[in-house]
């Protein structure tokens, strides 16, 4: 018992008295930490947790209902001595058990349908699953609808380093597929582009997100293009050094290990070892952060990133996800040591088919060379939709996509002075506009025609890798952000690759189809000439008037 100011004789809680190491000093400190919002949390949630144990006696509830109690104990001395950073953190660990028992709750009573029965939540409850789904969409803590032989009707997709939108833009806007797509990156000015062109962006660094977190134990599919700069020959290529890839193969062994899919090999050569029924060992006690602790060390940052192309996929699967495919982009100079790294990882841990290309755009219609390295490990068989063009797709030049009349060329370093003896400017760089461009850089807002000076816009950049000249290009910060808006464009991945690997991926065999029909309309628009009727034609099979040409399909 403690006695109030006020006189008042308060007793501990019969469900805290039995944990209280001293009754009097515990209840001297709930009742000066009373009323406090982290602390009432605990308050509740231990509540629940007691009066489940109660009503399901086993040694699980039992230990759920001992920690929360333990927890009231521990955020009310936090409270009492200042300590707001573990109230805090007692307060959120509290109300995620809190929301985790109203989904099992939810899905019990068999309300587990995604949006359609979020919106019969009561606003308290639907508030709580928002929070805890956080920053993820909130129907994705459900399972998603199915078909009647179990299919998922819409997939859903998570992209890390999803930039201004490139690959979300050519699985929606060019294929088309049906899918639920939600992408992550940091920049500001990426996030704002893609969602000013409709797509679902999370804004956050990809490593400061939880991979275990449960929005996504119903992805499908995880895509992840990782910065290039370290790899690329353009760069310094610091992810070459040897020191940095023997990190980065050391951080992917730390992942396998910390997701419990790190191989064991008994001593007498069997099958398994004790507590090693699957073939790998337990889960070490390894966070994620402490897993990607050593890439500290590297001396751009930036190559570390290739780590979570494992991280993501075995955190997701250790927590009971079912990811069935998963897909880089990433420079075509990457390292084969870190690339077979990840792809031997990711096959021990049960995406058995592993695939790697080397794609340029230019060859799927883009008016701009990009040559990047598309991996592809699935859990099930290779798929069987082909991603070589059938035929070749037709050439774009420089000229063709800014504007310009042919026998032109273009300075990728401003107008410096021509060298008599060779003809090319000084220190700069002349190309053809007669061909495609090179690969777009952060400079190519600088990029300007050697005859009359001109400087090409934002436009052509963004049509140059493959988006139309109305993409909403956006910054945000001080400025007009030219270079900015600049390097998404040179990030991007090119949204006609992106059909094509997807097209594989997602099985549809229309892809060719449907990417040659977006680069005609992207370089040779309807309404121009026969752009129209030949565009009508590359879609559905039909004439100038729209009437279709072959077997009618009126009823």
């Amino acid at each position: 018992m403690i006695e109030t100011e006020a006189g008042e004789r308060k007793a501990l809680p019969e469900w805290l008295a039995d944990v209280a190491e001293d009754q009097e000093e515990d209840a001297a400190a709930l009742l000066q930490a009373a009323g406090h919002p982290d602390l009432i949390e605990c308050r509740r949630t231990a509540d629940l947790l007691v009066g489940f144990a109660q009503a399901h006696p086993d040694e699980e509830a039992d230990g759920w209902a001992l920690d929360a109690m333990l927890r009231v104990i521990q955020c009310a001395y936090a409270v009492v001595e200042g300590d707001a950073g573990e109230a805090a953190e007692c307060g959120r660990a509290a109300k995620g058990e809190r929301a985790a028992m109203t989904l099992d709750r939810l899905e019990f009573e068999g309300a587990a349908m995604a949006a359609e029965r979020l919106v019969a939540l009561d606003r308290e409850t639907y508030e709580l699953l928002q929070w805890y789904a956080g920053p993820w969409p909130v129907e994705w803590l459900f399972p998603p609808a199915k078909d009647g032989r179990g299919r998922v009707l819409r997939p859903r997709i998570v992209v890390l380093f999803s930039g201004p939108g490139g690959l979300t833009h050519g699985i929606l806007r060019i294929l088309r597929a049906n899918v639920d797509i939600v992408g992550v990156d940091l920049d500001r000015g990426a996030v704002a582009t893609s969602t000013a062109a409709g797509y679902r962006v999370i804004h956050a660094s990809v490593t400061d997100l939880d991979p275990e977190h449960p929005c996504l134990q119903y992805v499908t599919g995880i895509a992840l293009t990782p910065p290039c700069q370290a790899y690329n020959p353009s760069g310094l290529r610091k992810g070459h050094y040897a020191g940095a890839i023997e990190l980065i193969e050391h951080t992917i062994l730390a992942a396998a290990a910390a997701a419990g899919f790190f191989p064991v090999i008994t001593p007498d050569g069997g099958d398994t070892a004790p507590g090693c029924e699957d073939g790998f060992a337990p889960r070490c006690e390894m966070s994620w952060d402490e897993v990607r602790e050593p890439l500290k060390q590297l001396e751009d940052a930036r190559a570390g990133l290739m780590a979570e192309v494992v991280i993501w996929p075995l955190a997701m699967l250790a927590h009971g996800g079912s990811v069935e495919w998963v897909a880089v982009e990433q420079s075509s100079a990457l390292p084969a040591r870190i690339e077979a790294a990840l792809m031997d990882t990711l096959s021990q841990a049960g995406w058995h088919t592993t695939e790697a290309f080397t794609l340029d755009a230019v060859d799927y219609g883009s008016a701009s060379h990009r040559k990047r390295r598309l991996m592809a490990a699935y859990r099930g068989e290779r798929p069987f939709v082909d991603l070589t063009p059938a035929e070749p797709f037709p050439v774009t030049t420089f000229a063709q996509c800014v504007g310009w009349p042919t026998g032109r060329t273009y300075l990728t370093r401003g107008n410096r002075p021509v060298n008599p003896d060779t003809g090319r400017a000084a220190g700069g760089s002349s190309r053809s506009a007669d061909l495609p461009s090179t690969c777009v850089t952060a400079t190519a807002y600088g990029w300007a025609c050697d005859t009359t000076g001109a400087k090409i816009t934002q436009e052509d950049i963004g049509r140059l890798v493959g988006f139309p000249a109305t993409y909403p290009w956006r910054h945000v910060g001080r400025g007009r952000g030219v270079r900015n808006k600049a390097q998404q464009a040179a990030d991007v991945v090119s949204p006609m690759i992106s059909a094509a690997l997807f097209g594989r991926i997602l099985g549809d065999q229309q892809w060719e189809t449907k990417t040659r029909a977006y680069v005609e309309e992207l370089y040779r628009p309807a309404g121009k000439g026969e752009g129209r009727q030949g565009l009508l034609k590359t879609l559905f099979g039909t004439g100038a008037t729209g009437q279709n040409t072959g077997r009618s399909t009126a009823a």
